[in-house]
């Protein structure tokens, strides 16, 4: 089950959709997620999604735009000014 790791030294940034099977579906983009290592097949972080974000009835899920990066050489952080969402 994917857990969110602050320490890990690598984060994959992405888009993705996930089609429910009962209908709807739910988009992200700029999504980033902690790794454990410098790579991840589509499949893998398909999984991810579904399990950091517990969709029930998930369906298929489409990835786009993956990268992965080293934490802290991307823009990840809010700039000054602005308050993190929920923040």
């Amino acid at each position: 089950m994917y857990q969110p790791n602050p320490a890990s030294e690598f984060r994959v940034k992405f888009d993705f959709r996930v089609d429910f099977t009962n209908g709807g579906d739910v988009e992200g983009h700029d999504f980033l997620l902690d790794l454990e290592r410098a790579d991840v097949s589509d499949a893998e972080l398909a999984r991810m999604i579904v399990e950091a974000m517990n969709l029930a009835r998930a369906g298929p899920v489409r990835i786009s735009r993956k990268r992965v990066v080293r934490r802290g050489l991307h823009d990840d952080t809010v700039p000054p000014g602005r308050h993190a969402p929920g923040g």
